[in-house]
């Protein structure tokens, strides 16, 4: 929650705050998602914010991570994560078909 100190827009803090609550897994800064975000930045140039988002995501393992960033997605196919990176709407029809048979 720390990110969201300097947000100059009460109402988007509000929501990110509200949104937070739902969040089953939270993360704390580490040195090595630093380290991970920073290698990740070098190799694809990706941005701080989104660096740090991906580091968390592999650092906890995670089966996923979503993002309606295009440019994003295809940068983190680079990095051969062994993670899905994917569009929301995308991995919902996935989850779906997969669902379905």
């Amino acid at each position: 929650m720390f990110k969201t100190v300097p947000c100059p827009f009460p109402e988007r803090k509000y929501e990110v705050l509200r949104l937070s609550a739902l969040c089953k897994v939270r993360i704390g800064p580490e040195d090595k998602i630093d380290k991970i975000a920073t290698a990740f930045q070098k190799r694809v140039g990706l941005s701080t914010k989104d660096d740090i988002h991906l580091a968390c995501a592999t650092h906890v393992d995670a089966n996923a991570f979503l993002t309606c960033d295009d440019r994003l997605i295809r940068r983190s196919e680079r990095l051969e994560l062994g993670i899905m990176v994917m569009n929301p709407v995308d991995y919902v029809r996935q989850e779906v078909l997969q669902w379905k048979n």
